[in-house]
C-alpha cells in the first residue's frame, strides 16, 4: 500500500521514543487542493474506519476514505530545500503533480 523507505523508517522510530507517541500509529493522510495534494503525518489513535498496515518495520494508519489516493505512495527522507536540509519526501503516483525521480535518484526501498 504505503512503502516506507528503511532512512523514513529510521526517522519515524526516533520519533516513536518521545513519551507523546506511546501507543500510538504513524497516520499517514492527504488534502486535495488546487495545487494537488499537501501531505499530512502525525502520531494518532487507529479507529474502526482504518486501515493498518506496516512497512520497514513502522506501523501506520490511514483512513479507508484516503486508499485510493494513497495507494502506491513512497515515503522517504532525505536531503530538501528547508532550513533544516532534510524532511520527509513524499512520492505519490495518484498525485497530479507527481514527477517520478531519475533512476539515479530513486529511493532504496528496502
Amino acid at each position: 500500500m504505503i512503502t516506507i523507505t528503511k532512512r523514513a523508517a529510521e526517522e519515524i522510530g526516533l520519533s516513536t521514543q518521545n513519551p507523546d507517541a506511546q501507543g500510538l500509529n504513524i497516520r499517514f493522510a492527504v488534502d486535495k487542493t488546487d495545487e494537488g495534494f499537501q501531505y499530512l503525518m502525525g502520531f494518532d489513535e487507529r479507529s474502526g474506519n482504518d486501515i493498518h498496515l506496516e512497512s520497514n518495520g513502522i506501523e501506520y494508519v490511514l483512513a479507508y476514505s484516503q486508499k485510493e489516493l494513497l495507494e502506491g505512495m513512497v515515503v522517504d527522507f532525505d536531503e530538501i530545500d528547508t532550513e533544516s536540509g532534510y524532511g520527509f519526501i513524499f512520492m505519490n503516483p495518484n498525485d497530479p503533480n507527481y514527477e517520478p525521480p531519475k533512476e539515479s535518484e530513486a529511493p532504496e526501498k528496502s
